[in-house]
């Protein structure tokens, strides 16, 4: 859940250069919030593929999807078929963590300092799956006309899509954000602000002791 604000970057380079006690105690707490997001957003993923998407389990009988049965195989930059990522639920729970240091500029140049993210190809696609195409990409070449459809309707979208935002709607983790309903952001604001307080006051008395 992406928050902008403004000052946050810098006065975390404060902290770590001039308090890092501070620090140590900001980034402690925030990981409280993400915690609690992190263990609702893992207790939405289904034990097995949603929507009856048997084949797609990774411990499925029968007919898997595979790079070669399914119709959303991609080649790697060496040309070669990637395996499609099987749903595998135990994986999944795992690879939804929480990080606490500085991530890569997304598209607007903006970089998150605490964050909660899936880090697994079958969780990301189970995240967001039918964002973009609902009824399934119209591009498809599968010789069922529904099969598009069908994977993507995988179940609710919780959270909004707006213009400023971007899409922030998903299955786990943005669901997690969506029915804290502002309860963890909340915590994290109040404990940058609480922060920011504490540095500014260490640095007047600082400051006066120099002058005296």
């Amino acid at each position: 859940m992406p928050v902008e604000v403004k000052g946050v970057i810098a006065l975390r380079k404060a902290l770590n250069a001039y308090a890092p006690d501070l620090a140590k105690a900001l980034t402690a707490e925030i990981t409280k919030s993400l915690k609690v997001i992190q263990k609702d957003a893992r207790g939405f993923i289904p034990s097995m593929a949603p929507n009856n998407l048997y084949n797609w389990n990774d411990q499925a009988k029968g007919r898997q999807i595979t790079a070669k049965t399914s119709m959303f195989r991609t080649f790697n930059t060496e040309g070669r078929l990637r395996m499609f990522p099987l749903y595998n639920a135990a994986e999944i729970k795992r690879g939804i963590v929480y990080r606490t240091g500085y991530g890569k500029p997304n598209a607007k140049g903006f970089r998150s300092l605490f964050r909660v993210r899936n880090l697994t190809a079958a969780g990301a696609i189970y995240e967001i799956a039918g964002r973009l195409h609902p009824n399934g990409d119209p591009r498809s070449k599968s010789n069922n006309p529904r099969a598009g459809a069908r994977f993507v309707q995988q179940g609710a979208l919780y959270g909004r899509k707006s213009g400023s935002s971007g899409d922030m709607r998903g299955r786990a983790i943005f669901r997690a954000w969506d029915q804290d309903q502002g309860k963890q952001l909340a915590h994290i604001m109040q404990a940058i602000e609480n922060t920011r307080v504490k540095f500014n006051k260490r640095a007047t008395v600082s400051s006066v002791r120099e002058s005296a």
